[in-house]
């Protein structure tokens, strides 16, 4: 299954956060056609909301960072040692 095509973002409501998508399937969000929540982060205690963003904001960068990576193994000459981590983390993504 292919994961919600980015470009995603990070919305803040106040009290939860959500990242956001625009799956290739008709659906709304808050009367918005074209949304939908990649993912809501809560919390109970407010202190964590610096953490919080800041983990909503990794995960809204998760489909360019995909790409990044994908575009690094296949146009330059990789270490060996960074080439392992670049294939662990495309096979975390995408298996």
């Amino acid at each position: 299954m292919a994961h919600t095509p980015g470009p995603w973002h990070v919305e803040d409501d106040g009290e939860d956060i959500f990242v956001i998508g625009r799956p290739e399937w008709k659906c709304t969000r808050n009367g918005v056609e074209g949304q939908w929540d990649v993912a809501s982060i809560t919390d109970l205690y407010e202190d964590n909301k610096p953490e919080m963003l800041a983990n909503a904001r990794l995960i809204a960068a998760a489909p360019d960072l995909l790409v990044a990576l994908k575009l690094a193994k296949d146009h330059s000459e990789l270490e060996d040692e960074i080439l392992e981590i670049v294939d662990a983390a495309l096979s975390k993504a995408t298996s």
